[in-house]
């Protein structure tokens, strides 16, 4: 008897799912990571905050940022300072103003700490072509405004503990088939699509089919006048 694929309520179900259990697995990381650097998880990720701004903050701007009242950054600051991650400093043009720098002192050491990651990830993304990748990292911002909202609602009062919880699996359904889709029947489902695109989606297919063939072509063409060229020097090379 033949698989048939999980249907869309499923796989939206199992996406809810496997995000909530991601979601686990990097808290669980981060926490491990932050206890090597001697913080707990929340100092930590106001560290990675700062990082990632492209500027020095002042704490009323990381208390916007983390959503933690100015009573709580003022802590997290006093700790991540006394742990030497960064300093103190008045702004310049105006001696009443605080900003928060990072200090280079330990950002070598939570570098070395993430870099596993960061290179376990490159090797999972060899498995992916460019297209696939560019949906992944659609998805990814997507989710990010989502979730985002939702923490902004619950700051705010505006979702509450009655709210619908996420789709459930249908019941009788294999899990198996929600984690694990059969690859005939997803493959299959995937040229139904493509087939009620319509002409003008194949058209696009094929343009850019035809414009990667042709990029292709050249830097075959490139390579091949390269290998010339270095074949001809070396000749002229050896006569000499």
């Amino acid at each position: 008897m033949s698989r048939t694929g999980p249907t869309r309520n499923q796989l939206v179900a199992a996406i809810i799912a496997q995000g909530r259990a991601n979601s686990t697995g990097t808290v669980l990381l981060h926490a491990a990571i932050a206890e090597r650097l001697g913080l707990n998880p929340s100092d930590h990720k106001c560290a990675d905050l700062m990082m990632s701004q492209s500027e020095a903050c002042t704490p009323g701007r990381l208390a916007e940022l983390t959503g933690l009242s100015t009573g709580a950054i003022t802590g997290v600051i006093d700790r991540l300072e006394r742990a030497g991650f960064l300093v103190r400093e008045h702004d310049p043009e105006d001696r009443r103003r605080v900003l928060l720098r990072l200090t280079l002192t330990r950002e070598p050491e939570m570098h070395a700490l993430f870099a596993p990651l960061a290179k376990g990830v490159e090797a999972l993304c060899e498995n992916y072509t460019i297209a696939e990748l560019a949906v992944v990292i659609r998805f990814m911002r997507e989710i990010r405004l989502v979730t985002d909202e939702i923490a902004d609602q619950l700051r705010s009062g505006a979702v509450g503990a009655a709210a619908a919880g996420p789709p459930q699996p249908t019941a009788g359904s294999d899990a198996s088939d929600l984690v694990e889709p059969d690859p005939a029947a997803v493959a299959a489902a995937v040229a139904t699509k493509r087939k009620s695109a319509g002409g003008a989606r194949r058209a696009r297919a094929v343009s850019k089919a035809a414009l990667a063939a042709t990029q292709r072509a050249v830097e075959i063409a490139a390579s091949a006048t390269a290998a010339a060229k270095r074949a001809a020097a070396a000749k002229s090379e050896r006569a000499k």
